[in-house]
């Protein structure tokens, strides 16, 4: 066997572990978060998970929420997943500013590289499942990720979204979720994760699809993300249905003041 095979069947392998199974999905909805408590919720949510995994300095560990300076701009979208009313999922999506991005950090060269080719980029953050809910499916990760993925092409029309993650987990991102390494695959500290290792990750959307047909064509329904993220409508998720952002956009963290009022304080998390 060949490498190129060897690699094929692995990556193969790896794929027919993501089961989508909507019947067990009933009971929950994903949609933008549009109310100052569903915000709130939603990165309390990321600070109890990070805490736990480690990615949050002392210094940090008396936030109540995981607050980015990047939630204050005008077209972050913060999603959330609930199973009835219990916050179980969320994944904040920052599209390039003035401001730069979080990953910009460390992988400035990397993402300036992309912006002088006009590329339009957004960065994906902030993700957490309610440690409840992990049943070892990715139902509720993958239903995340449709409601992200289609909020980023056809209401922002970005052309990238970037990432950085653990390097354990950059396998699934790179072969299940056809992202693809930038800064030649170089781990660096990431201090906005209490300086655990991180790798960048990017994803060209004008190309996302007809690479996941690709990978995914001889997969069954059940296991197809091209079927899932591209071709299937689902109820569960909610999304507006003027297709821009600022129609959208309910984001508590741009009325001056505001943040001051309901937590007391005005610090955010760098």
């Amino acid at each position: 066997m060949t490498e190129i095979e060897k690699k094929t069947n692995e990556q193969t392998a790896l794929q027919q572990l993501i089961k989508i199974d909507e019947l067990k999905m009933d009971r929950y909805r994903f949609k933008l978060a549009t109310s100052a408590e569903e915000y709130f919720a939603a990165l309390k949510l990321v600070q109890d998970v990070y805490l736990k995994e480690g990615y949050v300095n002392a210094d940090e560990s008396s936030c109540p929420c995981r607050i980015l300076k990047n939630h204050f701009y005008e077209k972050t979208a913060v999603f959330i997943g609930k199973k009835e009313k219990k916050m179980i999922f969320t994944v904040s999506l920052f599209p390039d500013s003035p401001n730069g991005l979080p990953m910009d950090s460390i992988y400035k060269k990397e993402l300036d590289s992309l912006r002088d080719q006009g590329r339009k980029i957004g960065e994906v953050g902030c993700l957490a499942t309610h440690p409840e809910f992990r049943d070892g499916s990715q139902n509720i990760p993958m239903y995340g990720n449709k409601i992200m993925l289609n909020y980023a092409m056809e209401y922002l029309k970005l052309d990238d979204l970037v990432i950085t993650v653990h390097p354990k987990h950059a396998l699934v991102y790179k072969e299940i979720l056809m992202f693809e390494e930038i800064g030649k695959g170089q781990v660096k500290a990431h201090p906005k994760v209490n300086c655990n290792p991180a790798v960048a990750l990017r994803v060209n959307l004008h190309e996302a699809e007809a690479k996941c047909r690709h990978s995914y064509q001889n997969n069954s329904l059940d296991t197809n993300l091209h079927h899932f993220f591209f071709v299937k409508q689902s109820s569960i998720l909610q999304l507006p249905e003027r297709k821009t952002a600022e129609a959208s956009n309910c984001n508590p963290f741009l009325y001056p003041g505001y943040l001051a009022s309901h937590t007391g304080s005005p610090v955010y998390q760098n």
